[in-house]
C-alpha cells in the first residue's frame, strides 16, 4: 500500500511538470532535497535528482530508486510604468504579472538502477527551462487608457522545455565516476502581443498604403496619419520543436577528508520551431473603410503557419562539499549559464505576398549576457527528523535593461531556503521552502520609450516543494 501511494505521487510529479519564472527562463529549482540546500548539490548528488544536477552521482547510488519532486510557485510581479500614452491609468499597486492559476506546478521525475559495481543506469524527466508571463490585465474592448501600456512589446508568454534523459554512469575507480546522457528535448512556446502600435509598426504598415489612401501626400506624413487610424490588433503564436540534448558529469570523492568534488555540463539546445500564428482586430479605427475593395484587416493578416529558432543555453556547474564536521554536509557551487547564445528569436511567416501585410520575418532581439549563480547549502543529519537543510543562492540576471518587459520582467535575485526529510520504511519524504527576493529594477532605455516598457519592476516569489524517494527493493548499503 505504501508503495502504491508513493507511485501515485511520482506520477503526479511527472504530469504536473509545467513552468515557472526562472533566471530569464532558466528553472534552477529542481530536486526538493537539493533545493533545501539552496541548490548546492553538484558535489553531493546522492539522490536520483543527480541526473539533473550531476549525473555522475548516480554511480554511487546502490539498488533501485525512484524519485519525484513537485514544486508550487507563487510569483508576485508588479510593473509601474514611467511613461505611457496620454491619459494612461495606472493601478495603485501597478500592473500585475500574476499568472493564473496562482499556484504554478513544476515537477521532475527520476529513476536509477545499479546494474553492477561499475555501471548504473538512470532516467530523468525534468524542465530546466520554462517561463510563464501574463500582464494581460484587460479585455480587448476595454478603454485603451486602462490597458497594460507595454502590450505592444508583449503581454503573455509561456515556454516549457522538457528533457527526457536516459543516463549511464560508470565508476572509474572506487572513488570517482563519470556519466553521460543523450536527451530527447520537447519544447513548446506561446507568445501574445498587440500589433500596429501607432508609434512603431503601425507607421510601417502605413507606408505600404500611403500612396493608395493618401495619394500625393508625403509618405512619412501619410504613414503617421494611417497609423493613428488603425484598429488595434493581436498576434498569438504557438510552436513546438523536438531536438537532441546532451549532459555529462564527473564526481570524485576523497574519503579521508570526507570531501567531494563535482563537475556537470548540460548542452545548449537549438530548437527549430514550427507552429501557427493567429491575428485578430478590434472593431475600432476608421482606416478599414479606406482599404482597397475586397481588402480587410483579416485578409492582410491571415492566420498562417510559422517557423522559428529558439536557443536555450548550455549550463556549466562546479561544486565542492565536505561532511567532516558536526555530522553535516556543507557544499558550495558555482554555475554559469551561457545565455549569450540567446541573442534573438526570429519568427518566419509563411504567407508573404503583395496581398498580405505579414513580414517575411519578425525578429525579437534580446541580446542576453551570460548568467552566473553562486549557491551554498548545509544538510545536517538528525535522529527524530532524518535531516534538516538550509541554503542561500545568488542568481545574476542575464537580461539587459532594453530587453526587460512582460516576457522577461527579470532582475538578479537573492534566495533563502530551508528544508527537511523524514524516512518511513522504504520511503523518504522531503519538503522545502524558498523565499526569492528580486532586486528592484528601474529601466530607462530611450529606444523603448514608444513601447512603454520603461519603469519600475518590483518582484518577489514564494516556492514550496514536496518530494518523495522510494526504494522499491528496500534500502541497499552503498559500497
Amino acid at each position: 500500500m505504501r508503495f502504491r501511494t508513493g507511485l501515485a505521487f511520482l506520477i503526479c510529479g511527472l504530469f504536473g511538470a509545467q513552468w515557472a519564472y526562472g533566471s530569464a527562463f532558466a528553472i534552477n529549482e529542481l530536486g526538493v532535497r537539493a533545493m533545501g540546500m539552496g541548490g548546492a548539490f553538484t558535489a553531493t548528488a546522492d539522490d536520483p535528482s543527480a541526473i539533473f544536477y550531476n549525473p555522475a552521482g548516480i554511480a554511487f547510488q546502490p539498488g533501485t530508486q525512484l524519485q519525484s519532486d513537485l514544486l508550487a510557485v507563487v510569483g508576485l510581479f508588479r510593473f509601474f510604468p514611467s511613461n505611457g500614452p496620454t491619459g494612461q491609468i495606472v493601478p495603485s499597486n501597478g500592473f500585475s504579472g500574476l499568472v493564473k492559476p496562482h499556484f504554478i506546478p513544476v515537477g521532475g521525475m527520476y529513476a536509477t538502477h545499479q546494474l553492477n559495481e561499475k555501471v548504473t543506469l538512470g532516467f530523468g524527466i525534468f524542465v530546466p527551462f520554462g517561463l510563464a508571463a501574463n500582464f494581460e490585465n484587460f479585455n480587448d474592448g476595454d478603454p485603451a487608457i486602462t490597458k497594460y501600456p507595454a502590450r505592444y512589446a508583449g503581454d503573455r508568454a509561456a515556454l516549457q522545455e522538457y528533457w527526457f534523459q536516459p543516463t549511464v554512469a560508470y565508476r572509474l575507480t572506487k572513488n570517482s565516476s563519470i556519466a553521460g546522457g543523450i536527451a530527447f528535448v520537447h519544447t513548446h512556446i506561446f507568445l501574445q502581443e498587440s500589433i500596429l502600435n501607432p508609434l512603431t509598426d503601425g507607421k510601417d504598415f502605413g507606408k505600404a498604403f500611403a500612396s493608395t489612401i493618401f495619394p500625393g501626400i508625403d509618405e512619412t506624413q501619410a504613414a503617421a496619419s494611417i497609423a493613428r487610424l488603425l484598429p488595434e490588433g493581436r498576434l498569438r503564436a504557438a510552436a513546438t520543436a523536438n531536438s537532441p540534448g546532451f549532459a555529462a558529469g564527473y564526481l570524485y570523492k576523497h574519503p579521508a577528508s570526507k570531501t567531494n568534488f563535482g563537475l556537470s555540463w548540460r548542452s545548449a539546445v537549438v530548437n527549430h520551431l514550427h507552429g501557427q500564428a493567429g491575428f485578430s482586430f478590434l472593431n475600432n479605427g476608421t482606416l478599414p473603410q479606406f482599404l482597397p475593395e475586397g481588402t480587410t484587416m483579416n485578409t492582410l493578416f491571415p492566420n498562417q503557419k510559422i517557423a522559428g529558432t529558439f536557443v536555450t543555453p548550455a549550463t556549466y556547474s562546479m561544486g565542492i562539499s565536505n561532511s567532516a564536521f558536526f555530522n553535516a554536509t556543507i557544499e558550495a557551487d558555482f554555475e554559469v549559464q551561457d545565455f549569450r547564445r540567446f541573442q534573438d528569436f526570429p519568427i518566419n511567416f509563411s504567407q508573404v505576398s503583395k496581398d498580405t501585410a505579414t513580414p517575411a520575418e519578425q525578429r525579437l532581439v534580446f541580446n542576453f549576457s551570460n548568467s552566473y549563480l553562486f549557491k551554498i547549502g548545509m544538510e545536517k543529519r538528525m535522529k527524530k527528523i532524518s535531516a534538516i537543510r538550509a541554503g542561500y543562492s545568488f542568481d545574476h540576471s542575464p537580461v539587459p535593461d532594453k530587453s526587460v518587459n512582460a516576457f522577461f520582467p527579470d532582475s538578479s535575485r537573492n534566495s533563502f531556503t530551508i528544508g527537511a526529510s523524514q524516512e518511513r520504511g522504504n520511503m523518504e519524504f522531503s519538503a522545502y521552502y524558498q523565499a526569492m527576493f528580486f532586486v528592484d529594477r528601474v529601466t530607462n532605455v530611450t529606444a523603448n520609450i514608444n513601447q512603454y516598457t520603461n519603469g519600475d519592476y518590483n518582484n518577489f516569489a514564494h516556492l514550496l516543494g514536496l518530494g518523495l524517494r522510494i526504494f522499491p527493493g528496500g534500502r541497499v548499503t552503498a559500497k
